[in-house]
């Protein structure tokens, strides 16, 4: 847990005997001599702890620390307050505030405080983040999945940028609500865009939103997605369906945090978390020039891949049981089992549909074979005609041709086999075949 705190002191001597000895032991301190600077601060960053006195010269006794716990309840405050005051601060604490110190106090008390708060806000976000993995719906203990969690876990608890990438159905809105939950964030909006489902014509007003009669059918005002995620997250799925002039307006948003509507004279401050997701391969997408090198940098801050479900096949029979008591409770029905042998080819087939491919299959026995033991003869049939390895055989003969363009032919149609089973993802592609992404990319040329 980043050990951010905010130091709200009138007193310039006190204030600086206190960062000074707070930043010695390594805690991220920022300074405010009064009310508003401390609420200037928070537009700027999000602090884990706020220690405030509780005499400000600017607002009165109580207003800032109501302004906190309304507007950043996940902030603890540890007041400091005269002996005259000790009542007030006691009041304070029934409001929400976590702990006073009556000056003068010895450092070593303040320190013993703030070990103890740290803690224990660790603990408490240690139990958040193991309740939501549990009701998110993301499951596995494979060691592929166990590295990937370890990294969304870790990074959920920071405001960095992440761009998660993952083939479709792999799951990447269940990520994102995931790092949403079990960030800072999560008492405030999750507002999710699908990029792609949004004609170009209308993609501006709808993330900028807009002001009445800015353009013909304008009739009132309108707040676009960047507004509604203050305070929360935006999540921007297929992110590389923006096209370049949208790219440049969300990378002004990015570095300035303010939006103006359409039609509107000035703009706004807007505090969110970006989280961006796509199931192409997103350093292709910045050599083909679909992504600005600009746009490209400033959202991969931190990427996140999520393994396809072929690499983590362990995984199988824990989500078949998920999926089977999801849909048994869902349509009252009971749920079915599997033979040995119906298992062994689940975990065969190389689920080329990902996650998304088993939730539908499981969901289709239960609708229609529920209660029953599923046996190799009652899956479809793409998953009884894979070869043992888990390899689809592909066979294509045209001996009418010259042996060259014969084994030509093959070739290319191997590639775009593996193409297709690798979600179209030239990195991955190439990487199975054993050949390098510039040596794929002449074969499919030519």
């Amino acid at each position: 847990m980043d050990k951010n705190i905010l130091l709200v002191e009138d007193d310039a001597i006190h204030r600086e005997i206190l960062f000074d000895t707070l930043t010695a032991r390594g805690y991220a301190v920022t300074q405010a001599q009064n009310g508003k600077q401390a609420l200037e601060a928070f537009n700027r960053k999000l602090f884990a702890v706020a220690l405030i006195d509780i005499r400000l010269p600017d607002m009165d006794e109580f207003a800032l620390l109501d302004l906190i716990l309304a507007r950043y309840p996940l902030c603890s405050i540890l007041l400091m307050t005269g002996q005259a005051s000790v009542e007030a601060a006691v009041e304070a604490m029934k409001k929400g505030a976590h702990d006073y110190l009556a000056k003068p106090f010895r450092m070593e008390l303040l320190l013993l405080k703030l070990q103890r708060l740290f803690h224990l806000k660790a603990v408490e976000e240690e139990v958040r983040t193991f309740k939501q993995r549990a009701t998110s719906g993301i499951v596995g203990n494979s060691p592929a999945f166990r590295r990937f969690m370890a990294t969304a876990e870790s990074v959920a608890g920071t405001d960095a940028t992440v761009l998660i990438q993952g083939e479709s159905g792999t799951g990447k809105e269940l990520v994102a609500e995931f790092v949403h939950g079990a960030s800072s964030r999560r008492d405030g909006p999750l507002v999710k865009v699908n990029c792609g489902a949004i004609p170009e014509t209308l993609l501006e007003a709808e993330m900028f939103g807009y002001e009445k009669g800015a353009f013909t059918g304008a009739e009132k005002s309108h707040r676009g997605y960047l507004e509604e995620a203050q305070g929360g997250t935006l999540f921007l799925d297929e992110i590389g369906e923006i096209p370049h002039s949208m790219q440049v307006k969300l990378l002004r948003v990015l570095q300035d945090r303010k939006v103006r509507r359409l039609g509107a004279e000035k703009s706004t401050l807007v505090d969110f978390r970006l989280i961006a997701a796509t199931h192409r391969d997103f350093e292709e997408l910045k050599e083909d020039g679909v992504i600005r090198e600009d746009f490209y940098f400033r959202l991969k801050v931190i990427p996140l891949n999520i393994p396809p479900l072929r690499a983590r096949k362990e995984d199988i029979p824990l989500l078949l049981e998920h999926f089977n008591a999801r849909f048994a409770k869902l349509y009252a029905k009971p749920p079915v089992s599997f033979t040995t042998e119906a298992m062994e080819l689940l975990q065969a087939y190389r689920f080329p549909g990902n996650i998304r491919e088993l939730e539908n299959l499981v969901e289709r026995l239960v609708v229609l074979a529920p209660g029953r033991e599923i046996t190799p003869a009652q899956l479809p049939r793409e998953f009884r005609q894979q070869g043992r390895s888990g390899s689809e055989i592909v066979q294509f003969f045209h001996t009418d041709l010259p042996l060259k363009q014969a084994i030509k032919e093959f070739e290319f149609q191997f590639i775009q086999r593996v193409l297709q089973e690798e979600g179209d993802n030239r990195t991955a592609a190439a990487r199975r075949l054993g050949i390098s992404r510039k040596n794929l990319w002449e074969k499919l040329s030519g």
